[in-house]
């Protein structure tokens, strides 16, 4: 994704985070964080004018600037988003960063396969209900038509910042449209360093052929020669090493590519790898790195076993330590399973008497909220 936007006063180059809208009519340049500690450099031609608005930052982010001290720079809030207006004088750079003040005890929620209906919705309070202050979504939140735009005003308008993997259904749909996913949510592959812990973002939507060609490789390329040492490592992404379901191989398949992305997580540092794909929650040793499946969003395995079950996985940053991670239940209300992907997978995995269980359910929830919504409006 482009680092840099030609304005024609001013120069911004971007550090986790892409522009969403260059230039807009009434001169505003919108932007997207990608990571927790976003950065800008600011180079005037001229004396200008220029409002920012960079969203998916922490309500506790704290804005810094240096290089000047002719620059003005006014900072509003409006949830996770920053707006900027800046005066900006020629002859100087002028860096903007955001830094979160304490990072001992960070959380962060990740789970994967939500789409984006109810579901996605509930899954961003239930991360904020268990203190997360960020949450890792291991892709596919498209699963049908009008999905990708729902998601991206979801992660817009979320209690806390969203940093997200790419799934097959984000790469392909009847077509590519994984263009979308650039331009609105963020690059398929980049790592961000917070609190001694460095976060790799993997690409694994799609078959890469070798394993090691694109911007992948040349991801691990870069992460191999990085001389800072890391007290932990944590490797995000959507297809899992293994599947945990006996007999079944819903995993990355490439020719060589598992092999080969265990061996650059393991010469990284490595030793975590936090997937989805699997529409299941499960812990395993994959030949010394420690993966784990949370591709629960959609809290379908709760349609399987007719209660709640489905989990989202908790992890816990400390400066010094290895992350901690702990399994917490979703606890997802029966009103908010909508997704026309739990029919699809009732219909082709369970047997009939499933189905129609949660056919009745539906229409027991629809007139339940039908029946509230009458008397909330009365």
């Amino acid at each position: 994704v482009a680092s840099q936007i030609e304005l024609p006063a001013v120069t911004i180059e971007l550090e986790h985070a892409i522009a969403l809208q260059p230039q807009s009519e009434n001169g505003t340049v919108s932007l997207r964080a990608f990571a927790p500690e976003p950065g800008i450099q600011l180079r005037a031609q001229t004396s200008t004018k220029l409002i920012l608005e960079i969203g998916n930052i922490a309500a506790n982010a704290i804005l810094g600037t240096s290089g000047t001290t002719t620059t003005v720079v006014d900072e509003s809030i409006d949830g996770l988003s920053r707006i900027l207006q800046i005066k900006l004088k020629p002859g100087e750079p002028v860096n903007l960063r955001w830094s979160l003040p304490d990072q001992t005890g960070i959380r962060f929620a990740a789970i994967g396969d939500s789409g984006a209906g109810l579901e996605l919705e509930w899954l961003l309070q239930r991360a904020q209900q268990l203190g997360a202050q960020f949450l890792l979504h291991l892709g596919d939140f498209n699963y049908s038509p009008g999905e990708y735009d729902r998601a991206i005003e979801l992660f817009r308008t979320a209690p806390m910042p969203c940093y997200v993997s790419i799934g097959n259904h984000d790469f392909n749909e009847s077509g590519l449209i994984y263009q979308k996913f650039l331009d609105q949510v963020g690059p398929m592959n980049h790592s961000f360093n917070f609190a001694g812990t460095r976060f790799v973002n993997i690409d694994t939507a799609v078959d890469f052929f070798p394993a090691n060609s694109g911007h992948r490789g040349t991801l691990f390329a870069g992460l191999a020669q990085d001389p800072i040492r890391y007290f932990d490592q944590v490797c995000f992404t959507h297809r899992p090493f293994v599947d945990p379901r006996a007999g079944r191989d819903h995993v990355i398949g490439g020719i060589g590519e598992i092999a080969w992305l265990q061996t650059q997580i393991a010469k990284s540092g490595g030793d975590t790898l936090l997937t989805g794909h699997v529409h299941r929650s499960a812990e395993l040793d994959v030949e010394g790195i420690r993966q784990f499946t949370a591709g629960e969003g959609l809290g379908y395995e709760d349609r399987v076993a007719q209660k709640q079950v489905a989990q989202l996985l908790l992890g816990e940053v400390q400066s010094g330590q290895p992350v901690r991670y702990q399994w917490q239940p979703i606890n997802m209300p029966l009103a908010a399973h909508r997704s026309p992907t739990h029919e699809t997978k009732l219909k082709l995995e369970q047997p009939p008497e499933k189905l129609e269980w949660y056919r009745q359910m539906l229409e027991r929830t629809r007139d339940e909220i039908d029946r509230s919504t009458a008397k909330s409006t009365s």
